[in-house]
């Protein structure tokens, strides 16, 4: 009893000191935790290289300009507030900096959420309030995927809830004007304050500002970003294509026509998501519903925009973030409920009651939450086993130390964020599906592209992005029969297992697939059908590298890979899944030349003891996957279903 009483006393007394320690624990944390991530080469979901880029670009006087996302990063969001972060990002022009910029955007927003709860409850509740907000599952999830405006409207948006609700009219607009400047859709919450206006009764220039700023803002700002796009229209307009081909039409139909919205809204999906997002903060807005209007249209906004399927991604992503101030304003004012003798809602008066066990079940939820759906754990987990390096960060780091500072490059996913401090940089999936985002537009390799930066692996990402997507079905299939194109005129000059760097002009210094006329000599023979199309012929192995030859018996009708196995006695310790000849051999390729050598330099995880391990391959067709977050919310592919293909090959010992 005596260490509550303290404990009480100190959150009463200190409050203010509490809350700016918490804030400052939570920036050094995530902001190690993030540059780890970055040094790892785990930024690997292209917006962090889009936007570095575009501050890049900015500071040079080619303001949002994107050559991975072209012309204009406003093309796809409109973020005027990218002027107020230039002259931080000009003191050190690096990614990492817009890491720490968002992970302190997060972090202060507990001080106005403190001063929001302090209104209206104790000190001891508010500072309590200021901790559930940085240990929040979203918010931590938010810090550490990609980079992204929205934290900076949290920031503006908390506070201009601040002076709403101390009824500070020039503030509370300074900062909604704020909030607009950061992304087009944060208008959608400023407009709810005039909601909240008209139902509170406030004077005529709380309600009519508030809705006509922000409609007018929004209407602009989407107009604008459609003309820069180069398109006719928004770019995410097409996410509600299927309820018209304008914003009009859309309207139209969501007014006319609300069944056809019914199978979104009331779906497994919409459900789970939303209890997820309650459940961190003990379900507690539900008590206080008009608060939650603030994430209403947000939330209507993703439930029409995406498939029920898709929707948990945005637990784990930066699109739960403007919904986050109405379920914390929500929670505030629920607890404040609390204390209410006169309440008749039976929730209340049951927790009026039970107040100690009502505490300890909301905390309990508040804290599973965390561990539960939050990254923090995992990726203390993952920086631990891995002992700071991942196993492939020198091999990645060791090529781009080739590529000079200012050259034009096309990389792979996880080297365009290292490599996107630069004028002219373009991603290789968009080179390698031929189209920009969204397929709308054709998208090649620049002329002036001096180095490709690869992994051969991406070809499985590929895959399980494109390959069954009705949408990209079609398109899929013509890049993938054309991606050998893509290397003319460049020369491999280093390979290092699936990772490569192509140099336009220079000399292949490998070859990575030959087609013969007749069998070389082979050391290891075998002659082992593995289907109809494809026999396994044998192998050699060098000093450094692995010839593995195969036998087309017709024009192959699968994309084939194979997985990489390396056991200690029978127990497997390393695998990792390759492309069969690195995607080269097209249909159009082994027509006439049907015996092939795929040369391989296979490289293992360095976390492995030195010792001599049994080397095999299994050929597998991938029939179905799908890409995951990974604890610290790097991608990762995820296979749900593989067929293997004939035997496992036994490729001998190998020392490593």
């Amino acid at each position: 009893m005596k260490a509550i009483n303290k404990m009480n006393h100190l959150l009463n007394t200190q409050s203010k000191f509490i809350v700016i320690l918490a804030v400052v624990f939570y920036i050094l944390v995530f902001s190690l935790i993030s540059i780890w991530k970055y040094c790892n080469f785990g930024y690997d979901g292209l917006d962090l290289a889009i936007i570095n880029q575009v501050f890049y670009n900015s500071i040079q006087g080619n303001f949002f300009a994107s050559s991975i996302h072209p012309p204009s990063y406003l093309g796809d969001h409109f973020t005027p507030i990218i002027f107020l972060l230039l002259p931080f990002y000009i003191l050190f022009q690096h990614p990492v900096t817009l890491l720490i910029l968002q992970t302190i955007a997060l972090a202060i927003c507990a001080w106005p959420i403190y001063l929001i709860a302090k209104n209206v409850l104790t000190k001891k509740l508010a500072v309590l309030l200021a901790i559930a907000w940085l240990i929040n599952p979203f918010v931590q999830n938010i810090n550490l995927f990609e980079f992204h405006f929205l934290p900076f409207a949290l920031f503006f948006i908390f506070w201009a809830f601040y002076f709403y609700q101390n009824q500070k009219f020039l503030p509370f607009v300074i900062f909604s004007s704020l909030a607009l400047l950061v992304r087009e859709d944060v208008a959608l919450v400023i407009f709810v304050f005039g909601i909240f206006a008209i139902w509170e009764k406030k004077k005529m220039k709380w309600r009519a500002t508030s809705i006509i700023l922000s409609i007018l803002y929004f209407i602009t700002a989407i107009k604008l970003s459609g003309l820069l796009s180069g398109a006719e229209q928004y770019k995410f307009l097409l996410y509600y294509s299927w309820l018209g081909d304008s914003w009009i039409d859309i309207i139209k139909n969501i007014i006319l026509h609300p069944w056809l919205l019914m199978p979104k809204i009331f779906n497994p999906g919409s459900a789970i998501v939303a209890a997820a997002l309650l459940l961190s903060t003990g379900f507690l807005p539900v008590l206080k519903p008009k608060y939650l209007l603030l994430s209403s249209i947000i939330y209507f906004q993703l439930l029409i925009g995406v498939s029920w399927q898709w929707l948990a991604m945005i637990l784990f992503t930066q699109y739960s973030a403007l919904l986050l101030p109405g379920i914390f304003i929500a929670t505030i004012f629920a607890i404040k409920e609390f204390n209410n003798k006169k309440s008749t809602n039976p929730v209340v008066k049951f927790i009026f009651k039970e107040k100690t066990l009502t505490t300890l079940i909301i905390l309990t939820a508040i804290i599973y939450s965390s561990i539960l759906m939050g990254p923090l754990t995992g990726s203390l987990n993952k920086i631990a086993q891995n002992k700071l390096t991942l196993s492939d960060t020198l091999t990645k780091k060791e090529i781009l130390a080739q590529i000079p500072d200012n050259a034009s490059v096309a990389a792979t996913y996880e080297m365009l964020t290292p490599l996107s401090t630069r004028q002219n940089i373009a991603s290789l999936n968009y080179v390698f599906l031929g189209k920009q985002q969204f397929a709308t537009k054709n998208y090649t390799l620049p002329e002036n592209t001096k180095y490709l930066a690869i992994d051969f692996t991406d070809l499985l990402t590929y895959q399980l992005q494109y390959k069954n997507n009705s949408f990209f079905k079609k398109q899929y299939q013509f890049a993938i029969n054309n991606w050998p194109t893509i290397f003319t005129d460049f020369g491999l000059i280093t390979i290092k297992d699936s990772l490569a760097l192509f140099e336009r002009g220079a000399e292949n210094k490998f070859k990575l697939v030959e087609f013969l006329t007749s069998i070389s000599d082979i050391k290891n023979s075998d002659n082992t059908p593995l289907s109809s199309e494809l026999t396994f012929l044998g192998f050699n192995k060098s000093n450094d590298h692995y010839q593995l030859f195969w036998r087309f018996n017709n024009v192959a009708e699968k994309n084939y890979q194979f997985k990489l196995i390396l056991r200690d006695n029978t127990k497997t310790v390393f695998e990792k899944i390759h492309p069969l000849g690195y995607g080269l051999i097209t249909n159009e390729s082994i027509l006439d030349k049907k015996i092939i050598q795929t040369n391989y330099w296979f490289e293992f995880d360095k976390n492995l003891q030195s010792n001599t391990y049994d080397l095999a391959i299994q050929i597998i067709s991938i029939e179905n996957g799908r890409i995951e977050l990974d604890a610290d919310r790097s991608t990762q592919n995820t296979i749900d279903k593989d067929i293997l293909i004939g035997p496992e090959i036994d490729l001998g010992q190998i020392t490593i």
